[in-house]
């Protein structure tokens, strides 16, 4: 090779100089992503049951998926883990396998299987598992004067609205903060007393709190469309409805319990969903609370 570069010097100069550029216009040109297409053949399944406990999740939901996505076709390996009121399935496939019919092969086996798991489940949901879904920022909120139910709500009606339109982000829900929410507080002895349960107290507040249409009414030349409104506006109305009737005295959610809103943390007498952890601002330590 020696002998040759030395008996064509000319020649070994052209070729390197040929391979310079062909190499400097090829880097010129060649694209460039912050977050380049990662396709990986995975797919997530989470399904909800409130209050089940883990070793119930695991014999009656996550066992039964597992054996039922073995149908799919191209599945390399699944994992899987049972918590409190959740099940997380990965499903792995093998390489070179396209995610989107990967998807929806399981989406379609979820589905069918949903039948056979234990009454109020919730469907599942079905993801592609790619390194596009992974967290690339974060947006904190904060505000004098805002507590955390305020600053949850301008968080999921405003500030997260405007960030979905960016191009190409796929924003998620916020999470922390606090929910606001109206509950209804039983007292077991007064439910006794009047020999209810506490499902009758649910299933009169459900039934109580809806909007259902009426049909339709023609006056003259026009004709109106009627709607049943009877959403509760009030707490003070949430707590005079009337649960049954004995005879000409009727039995309201007030003589049972108490219904109260969400309001300030330093209230003992509002109601607020259980904290399970927060984190101070400006501080280097974060506490869980239960």
């Amino acid at each position: 090779m020696s002998r040759f570069a030395l008996r064509y010097p000319y020649f070994v100069i052209v070729i390197c100089l040929i391979t310079c550029v062909v190499g400097v216009s090829t880097l010129a040109r060649m694209p460039v992503d912050l977050f380049p297409p990662i396709r990986i053949p995975v797919v997530v399944v989470a399904t909800f049951f409130s209050g089940m406990p883990p070793e119930q999740i695991e014999t009656d939901i996550t066992g039964r998926f597992e054996r039922f996505f073995t149908l799919a076709s191209g599945v390399d390996h699944i994992e899987s883990r049972s918590l409190p009121g959740v099940s997380l399935i990965k499903i792995y496939f093998q390489p070179g396998f396209d995610a989107d019919a990967a998807v929806t092969s399981i989406a379609n086996l979820a589905l069918a299987d949903l039948r056979k798991l234990p009454p109020g489940t919730l469907p599942p949901v079905v993801l592609k598992f790619d390194a596009s879904s992974l967290p690339v920022c974060l947006v904190t909120l904060k505000g004098s004067g805002l507590n955390e139910a305020r600053l949850r709500d301008l968080g999921q009606y405003e500030v997260r609205n405007q960030i979905a339109s960016v191009p190409g982000a796929s924003v998620p829900q916020p999470f922390g903060g606090r929910y606001r929410q109206i509950m209804v507080y039983v007292d077991p002895l007064k439910l006794q007393a009047h020999q209810l349960s506490v499902m009758d107290v649910v299933r009169t507040v459900n039934e109580a709190n809806l909007i259902l249409p009426a049909g339709d009414v023609k006056i003259g030349p026009y004709d109106y469309n009627l709607y049943a409104n009877s959403q509760i506006d009030a707490i003070s109305d949430l707590n005079r409805l009337p649960i049954k009737t004995v005879g000409e005295a009727s039995v309201l959610v007030a003589d049972v319990g108490r219904a109260l809103r969400w309001c300030s943390i330093s209230r003992s007498s509002c109601a607020a969903r259980s904290r399970t952890s927060f984190t101070r601002a400006r501080s280097d330590w974060r506490s869980p609370r239960s």
